[in-house]
């Protein structure tokens, strides 16, 4: 992914913002106005933070049944845009979890350019950790994904060893499934 630029980190949040907001509108005089370039690099961000939010709520890698899952909620989650299942499964499957293109993944250039920043807004509004905002959990993302950046893959296994270290010792609560998010049965 290469070093995060503050500036378009600073305006990926903002159209994260009014993704997550609902202004449609405003998003989409923002992304006219910061040209393809720029927009280029937010939506590498976007995919970033997605795919980042899918492996912490999954517990690892995710399953394809992670996927719909979390595709399930976040599209019925979703009310300022009319944003499919599959339109979600596609973002995650083939582009963040993927490494394809986004027009290729999502199938069209319009998809590809509009629905990236509400998927990734659903993402962080809906799975972020508990008591913490979603503007929170992009600092988390961002700041393990610079810290990642920077490491050998390497240490990895040993990662994972002490990511089980941690919640045998109730150091820390192992990951949590895409289920503890579902609402509870009636």
């Amino acid at each position: 992914m290469g070093s995060i630029d503050p500036d378009v980190e600073r305006v990926t949040r903002e159209m994260l913002d009014a993704a997550i907001r609902g202004e449609i509108t405003a998003l989409a005089a923002r992304v006219e106005s910061i040209g393809g370039e720029r927009y280029g690099q937010v939506l590498g961000l976007c995919l970033t933070a997605a795919a980042y939010v899918a492996v912490d709520i999954s517990g690892g890698w995710p399953t394809e049944a992670d996927v719909r899952e979390i595709s399930r909620i976040v599209a019925e989650d979703e009310k300022a845009i009319e944003l499919s299942e599959g339109d979600v499964r596609a973002y995650l499957t083939f582009a963040a979890l993927g490494f394809r293109p986004l027009e290729e993944a999502m199938g069209s250039v319009q998809k590809a350019a509009s629905l990236p920043l509400s998927i990734t807004g659903g993402l962080l509004s809906r799975f972020r950790p508990e008591g913490s905002s979603w503007e929170d959990y992009l600092g988390q993302i961002w700041t393990a994904t610079r810290a990642a950046e920077g490491t050998d893959l390497s240490v990895l296994p040993a990662l994972l060893v002490r990511d089980r270290q941690a919640a045998a010792s109730g150091e820390r609560k192992s990951f949590p499934r895409v289920t503890a998010f579902l609402p509870p049965l009636a």
